[in-house]
């Protein structure tokens, strides 16, 4: 089980995450000079950058209203006990387990927080994000979704 400090801190950095549609062997922040990363508004509104020679195009997707997007780090203080957590599926990066922390007897990962946000960049190449990619759904459609369907409510006939 992972653990994030709650409420979020009001002190935290903000940042606005870009996700890139390339494969960068690196996660973490990126001290980016404009010579290489300087993303620009075009004539027609939109953002775009260039990356390694290729041309990108950006949009804009909002966190919806009453959530906050939240970097987090592990948390290597120590201070998180997270001693009962072990990997399934042979050590290859398989899911931490629920069940395996209950049944250590152990209070999971603590993650730190190191930025909040209230927006996401997701670029595509040559073209914009449609509203069909899966972080533009996940964002506009899923939440909405998820927060329709554990909504208490009346049910007919009942």
């Amino acid at each position: 089980m992972l653990k994030l400090p709650s409420p979020p801190s009001d002190t935290s950095k903000r940042s606005t995450p870009h996700l890139l549609p390339c494969c960068i062997h690196h996660n973490g922040p990126v001290d980016a000079t404009p010579r290489y990363w300087n993303p620009v508004i075009s004539e027609d509104g939109k953002l775009e950058a260039y990356f390694r020679g290729r041309k990108l195009k950006g949009r804009e997707v909002g966190i919806p209203e009453g959530y906050t997007g939240r970097v987090v780090c592990k948390d290597d203080t120590g201070k998180g006990g997270g001693e009962g957590i072990r990997e399934r599926g042979g050590g290859d990066g398989g899911e931490l387990g629920e069940e395996d922390d209950e049944e250590e007897g152990g209070e999971g990962e603590a993650l730190e927080e190191v930025a909040s946000f209230d927006r996401v960049v997701l670029w595509g190449h040559e073209s914009l994000v449609e509203g069909d990619d899966m972080f533009v759904k996940g964002v506009e459609e899923w939440i909405g979704f998820a927060e329709a369907m554990h909504k208490p409510g009346k049910v007919d006939g009942v």
